[in-house]
């Protein structure tokens, strides 16, 4: 099952892009679309703290990849309204247990959302990076992840050219940098992949649009084993209760 493959599946059945465009709409007035998330930027109701952090291109990778207000307002609506988390199941059972033999699944509890907007990297640079055009190059085993883990990329918007995410087609591929494999998906896509040994990273968001998406990983059941390691960004436990939770 450790492969990297694309997906179609019904996006008109979810209502993922409705639930966070109706959000962002009632918390700012001057929203106009998820792909135009940051124009808010240049807007008096976001504050001038998070303003500038919006507009250093680059984080801190492991450190400032989640302080973005955007993403805060996320975990907030994710904790108070119960209807993204129907999505969210919904989504796992009509689409991602079929591929693992509709075996039970570890699922990660709160998927990851990243905004990757225009002229920044939603993930943060490395001293490791090759140069200055890759950013935040990795894979999750580095970080504690467990091996048996799988990776789901759900776009909310489309995921295309520099706003995308750009990966090896297996580990140790030994192929050059540049020359990554790029997850473009249509909001009718997603990807499932083995991000755990595969390295993969960003690159600044050239295009004018914003690229919201979802992750979050997976492991079949008879797969898993409790890892009392922490993760790197969300500091939580490996474990049942903690990180996963079982469906």
């Amino acid at each position: 099952m450790y492969k990297n493959n694309s997906y179609k599946f019904n996006n008109n059945n979810y209502n993922f892009y409705k639930i966070l465009d109706e959000y962002y709409k009632n918390k700012y007035n001057k929203f106009e679309s998820l792909e135009n998330i940051h124009k808010l930027l240049k807007t008096d109701e976001i504050c001038k703290k998070d303003k500038m952090f919006y507009y250093n291109p680059v984080p801190i990778f492991g450190l400032t990849d989640r302080n973005s207000v955007f993403i805060k307002d996320f975990y907030k609506l994710v904790d108070t309204d119960y209807s993204f988390l129907v999505e969210y199941l919904s989504f796992i059972k009509e689409n991602i247990k079929p591929l693992f033999n509709n075996e039970r699944l570890m699922i990660q509890k709160t998927p990851n959302i990243r905004f990757h907007l225009p002229g920044c990297s939603n993930i943060g640079k490395r001293d490791s990076d090759p140069n200055k055009h890759i950013i935040g190059l990795h894979s999750d085993s580095e970080f504690n992840h467990p091996e048996s883990e799988m990776n789901i990329v759900l776009p909310i918007t489309k995921m295309y050219d520099t706003n995308s995410i750009f990966y090896e087609p297996y580990p140790n591929s030994k192929i050059k940098y540049e020359d990554y494999e790029s997850m473009n998906l249509e909001k009718n896509n997603f990807f499932c992949g083995y991000l755990n040994k595969c390295n993969h990273y960003n690159k600044i968001n050239q295009t004018k649009d914003t690229r919201v998406s979802l992750d979050f990983r997976v492991i079949p059941f008879s797969k898993f084993k409790n890892d009392f390691n922490i993760s790197a960004t969300s500091k939580k436990k490996f474990i049942l209760g903690d990180y996963y939770m079982i469906f």
